[in-house]
Protein backbone atom coordinates (compact mmCIF):
# COMPACT_ATOMS: atom_id res chain seq x y z
CA UNK A 1 0.00 0.00 0.00
CA UNK A 2 0.87 3.60 -1.30
CA UNK A 3 1.62 5.55 2.14
CA UNK A 4 -0.32 9.18 2.29
CA UNK A 5 1.70 12.13 2.18
CA UNK A 6 1.56 12.91 6.04
CA UNK A 7 2.43 9.35 6.79
CA UNK A 8 6.08 10.00 4.56
CA UNK A 9 6.46 13.12 6.82
CA UNK A 10 5.51 11.16 9.66
CA UNK A 11 7.95 8.22 9.30
CA UNK A 12 11.12 10.92 9.24
CA UNK A 13 13.92 10.25 11.76
CA UNK A 14 14.49 12.65 14.71
CA UNK A 15 17.74 13.71 12.16
CA UNK A 16 14.87 15.08 9.63
CA UNK A 17 15.35 11.92 7.00
CA UNK A 18 14.07 8.61 6.40
CA UNK A 19 15.76 5.05 7.16
CA UNK A 20 16.99 2.69 4.08
CA UNK A 21 14.41 0.43 5.18
CA UNK A 22 11.38 2.45 5.42
CA UNK A 23 11.83 3.90 1.99
CA UNK A 24 12.75 0.07 0.76
CA UNK A 25 9.09 -0.76 2.09
CA UNK A 26 7.68 1.47 0.36
CA UNK A 27 9.39 0.89 -2.62
CA UNK A 28 12.07 3.34 -2.83
CA UNK A 29 15.74 2.41 -4.43
CA UNK A 30 18.66 3.63 -2.18
CA UNK A 31 19.71 6.15 -2.23
CA UNK A 32 16.52 7.96 -2.87
CA UNK A 33 16.36 9.19 -6.41
CA UNK A 34 15.17 13.01 -6.76
CA UNK A 35 11.52 13.34 -6.32
CA UNK A 36 10.74 10.38 -4.62
CA UNK A 37 8.15 11.81 -2.23
CA UNK A 38 6.57 13.70 -5.19
CA UNK A 39 6.25 10.34 -7.02
CA UNK A 40 4.73 8.57 -3.69
CA UNK A 41 2.29 11.16 -3.17
CA UNK A 42 0.81 11.39 -6.95
CA UNK A 43 0.97 7.01 -6.65
CA UNK A 44 -1.00 7.74 -3.28
CA UNK A 45 -3.37 10.34 -4.81
CA UNK A 46 -4.06 8.11 -7.95
CA UNK A 47 -5.36 5.28 -5.63
CA UNK A 48 -7.78 7.55 -3.49
CA UNK A 49 -9.05 8.86 -7.12
CA UNK A 50 -9.78 4.85 -8.29
CA UNK A 51 -11.16 3.89 -4.92
CA UNK A 52 -13.59 6.98 -4.83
Amino acid sequence: MTPSPEEIEAARTPAGGWTRAQLAQWGVPWPPPKGWKQELADRWQAEQDNTS
